[in-house]
């Protein structure tokens, strides 16, 4: 009989075969400097964006999940991972036009997304300057402005694992770092900005999120004319991510994200 830890071994094996992968990973330039992506899946165009100071891979674990049925582009935002350093303010209408001139050289013409924090409202901007190019919307931990960022402290002061988290993210390179860090972060996005924003858009909020807290998430979602809003107790600005965020959300995140852009269709 085979021991307990040999199945287990075996068993992870075979969730790793059928795990799903990027199918491309590339970078290509545009007047913004370089952006690395990567893609993964077939079907209907599925933009990832992640969070201020980390990076497209973190969405690899919901793959089994969007590229059965998208097109998955998973992109680094200006100055992030493996796309070129950023030359000034991180200002968010700035992002959102860099995104879409990547849409435009990869012959994206609509898309559907999904956004955490910073990528969320990078969205949110995109959707405002090309509203008939995006199907529906997925903002998680994210609202029209925020409330607390890391910006202009220094990397020694940080906490230990968001230290090393930068470090990953960014393959060690601490010039990239350093100007993440020190870069000014331009939310530029004004509430009555949303009022006219037809986008059928979902927002995913814990109810323990300082850098989003209810209250502007609320007030987001009051002021889209096609929102709907999912308020997770007990969890923080992490939401659904390793580092703090609910393995029961990570779980019903891809699920629900899913059904939700299958609805908005």
């Amino acid at each position: 009989m085979k021991s307990p830890i040999y199945l287990i071994l075996i068993l992870m094996l075979c969730l790793n075969v059928h795990a799903a992968d990027w199918d491309t990973s590339e970078t290509i330039r545009t007047s913004g400097g370089e952006l690395h992506y990567r893609v993964s899946g077939t079907g209907k165009p599925l933009l990832l964006l992640h969070g201020y100071s980390g990076y497209g891979e973190q969405w690899r674990n919901f793959l089994d999940e969007f590229a059965n049925s998208y097109r998955v582009i998973a992109v680094d935002l200006p100055g992030h991972g493996q796309s070129s350093k950023l030359r000034g303010s991180f200002v968010i209408s700035d992002v959102a036009r860099d995104m879409w001139q990547l849409m435009d050289l990869l012959g994206v013409k609509q898309i559907y997304g999904v956004g955490y924090s910073a990528g969320g409202m990078t969205l949110l901007q995109m959707a405002l300057q090309e509203p008939s190019r995006v199907k529906s919307l997925v903002l998680a931990a994210s609202a029209y402005t925020v409330v607390e960022d890391r910006s202009a402290e220094p990397f020694e002061l940080l906490p230990g694992a968001y230290r090393l988290d930068l470090l990953r993210n960014h393959n060690g390179d601490m010039e990239k770092i350093r100007s993440l860090l020190s870069a000014k972060f331009v939310a530029d996005i004004k509430v009555s900005d949303l009022e006219g924003l037809k986008t059928p858009t979902l927002l995913v909020s814990g109810d323990r999120d300082e850098s989003f807290p209810l209250p502007i998430v609320v007030q987001t979602y009051q002021a889209l004319p096609q929102a709907k809003l999912w308020i997770v107790p007990g969890v923080g600005h992490a939401l659904f991510w390793p580092w703090g965020g609910s393995e029961r959300l990570a779980e019903q995140f891809p699920v629900e994200v899913s059904r939700f852009l299958r609805q908005a269709q």
